[in-house]
């Protein structure tokens, strides 16, 4: 081991068995992320195109929430310090809920595309460069997790690169949202009310790849 950087836990099978599957767990997350820059691309496309993406999004979501509840069971049985053991088990929920954004906001796009609502092409191109920061941070993720058993330290870097992209993300979504209060002064519209969600949900994916980042420093840094 080195130094404070490693969980507490010995290099035994069944850490190496829990953080495969936390691995995977976040391969599937990038999957998602990469389908919602999709969807959100091909959005002047219209709502057959959407809907199409929409079900391939809600799919890898699935497979995500099956994982997630068979890494819950192992957890209930696994050999792990009880630190370590609630530690993973918040990386697997944050992991699950980074794709619940990701699928949330596909689904608002969806609807509002089905009702007719138009979204302003300046709001379009913001909503594709927070996707495509998301999507990015998803690398980032997942290189956390490779790192934590092969460098430790490295992986404590990535989390500041992580850090970095969510910053860069709110000051997309606060842009938008300016944009929006722009346009809604002047006339009150259903995108006034519709829009704001999307972003919402589009934001919050990095503040969840933020705490996944944080809960790693944390026990970094308290060990």
């Amino acid at each position: 081991m080195t130094g404070g950087y490693h969980m507490s836990l010995p290099r035994g099978r069944y850490f190496e068995a829990i953080l495969s599957s936390v691995i995977e767990h976040a391969k599937i997350v990038n999957k998602g992320m990469s389908k919602l820059v999709e969807l959100v691309s091909n959005i002047p496309s219209g709502v057959s195109a959407v809907s199409t993406l929409y079900n391939e999004l809600n799919s890898i979501e699935e497979k995500g929430d099956e994982l997630k509840k068979e890494m819950i069971k192992e957890l209930k049985v696994a050999y792990l310090h009880p630190e370590d053991r609630e530690n993973i088990l918040r990386f697997v929920l944050s992991l699950d809920e980074a794709l619940g954004f990701a699928k949330a906001a596909g689904k608002r796009i969806l609807l509002v595309l089905e009702s007719g609502v138009p979204i302003q092409e300046g709001i379009q191109v913001l909503m594709k460069e927070i996707a495509d920061k998301s999507l990015e941070a998803s690398f980032k993720i997942l290189e956390l997790f490779e790192a934590i058993n092969k460098d430790p330290r490295k992986a404590l870097e990535i989390t500041h690169e992580i850090e970095f992209l969510e910053k860069k993300i709110d000051e997309l979504r606060l842009e938008a949202v300016g944009k929006i209060y722009l346009y809604c002064s002047k006339e009150v519209k259903p995108e006034c009310v519709v829009i704001p969600p999307i972003i919402e949900d589009l934001e919050g994916i990095s503040d969840v790849f933020e705490n996944i980042a944080d809960i790693y420093r944390l026990f970094t840094i308290s060990r």
